[in-house]
């Protein structure tokens, strides 16, 4: 079980810096490929997180899904080479890596993070220990001393309750987890990742409006196909209600994590495989692991890793967002 995880870096670009809130007013947002186009001590961002990956043993091979022209050259890593949306971005590469390594669990990462080794040693040593499961995403725990977060304190948080009847931990979600593909819904779970990468920093009853308009005409009709098929169809009831009440909880502060843990289980992972292994869970521990958490989303972001923005690689005209 403790094999490297093979990882995907979602390497698109952002072709326009993206909004922020209210509190992010006075920051200057990011476009561009930023794995490659933001260099730290004169290195292209992505090279110094492949490294990183590689050397905490616990993820290899390395790939980044992005245009083969941006990321051509950078030692290590495996590019699978596509340039549309997150979402597209996304399935694109999960499904090199699933004919690649089938039957393995899969990470997933962005280009934008530089994740620190005893942090990378945290995820791993208790993501190994809570094997078998379908999912292993930390939520990461804001520190009291909010200083701590330096350039990132614009971000919105979250608050959720860790276990009933203990104090209630702001968070922020972690840009690293650790899947089993083969229990998903992919298609939904990409249309998803989209609208949510879509609606990143606004807030919650934004989102939740949003992901239910853009995802119902789907839902409705993969019950038709479940009708035809024989099946009960209940796809559009499982995702719609608890994704409702996942956005409640999140907005009243007053969602425990495992309630979370279950709604997620419902929404993203296949019926028939929660029937088949009921003892599989979603993981989202609550961990002390910043830099899991400090996306670089702004210039100020990056200058506090003491990065350097190189001139932005053109994003031609059929470049989307990541």
């Amino acid at each position: 079980m403790n094999n490297p995880i093979p990882i995907l870096i979602l390497g698109g670009s952002d072709p326009r810096p993206a909004s922020l809130p209210d509190a992010g007013s006075d920051k200057h947002a990011l476009s561009g490929y930023k794995g490659r186009d933001l260099s730290i001590h004169g290195r292209p961002m992505i090279q110094v997180l492949v490294q990183r990956l590689k050397e905490s043993g616990g993820f290899d091979p390395v790939y980044v899904a992005g245009p083969e022209e941006v990321y051509r050259g950078i030692p290590d890593l495996k590019i699978v080479d596509t340039a549309g949306s997150l979402g597209k971005n996304l399935r694109t590469g999960l499904e090199r890596l699933r004919i690649a390594h089938p039957g393995s669990y899969l990470g997933i990462t962005t280009c934008d993070i530089l994740p620190e080794p005893d942090c990378l040693q945290t995820f791993l040593e208790q993501s190994r220990a809570h094997m078998p499961f379908d999912v292993w995403f930390p939520l990461i725990r804001i520190p009291e001393n909010r200083a701590q977060l330096g350039a990132s304190s614009w971000k919105p948080t979250y608050t959720v309750v860790p276990e009933e009847g203990r104090e209630a931990a702001a968070i922020l979600p972690g840009h690293l987890l650790v899947i089993n593909p083969e229990a998903f819904r992919l298609r939904l779970s990409y249309r998803l990742m989209q609208i949510a990468y879509r609606t990143r920093n606004r807030p919650i009853q934004v989102r939740r409006k949003e992901m239910i308009r853009d995802t119902v005409k789907d839902l409705l009709f993969e019950d038709v196909r479940h009708i035809f098929g024989m099946r009960v169809p209940r796809l559009t009831w499982t995702v719609v209600s608890n994704g409702l009440k996942v956005a409640r909880d999140l907005k009243n502060g007053t969602i425990t994590t495992e309630r979370l843990e279950n709604s997620i289980r419902r929404i993203f992972i296949r019926y028939r495989h929660q029937k088949e292994f009921p003892d599989r869970r979603v993981h989202l521990p609550v961990m002390d692991a910043l830099s899991l958490a400090k996306d670089v989303d702004t210039v100020e972001e990056a200058r506090e890793l003491g990065g350097d923005l190189a001139d932005p690689i053109p994003a031609g005209s059929n470049r989307s967002t990541e």
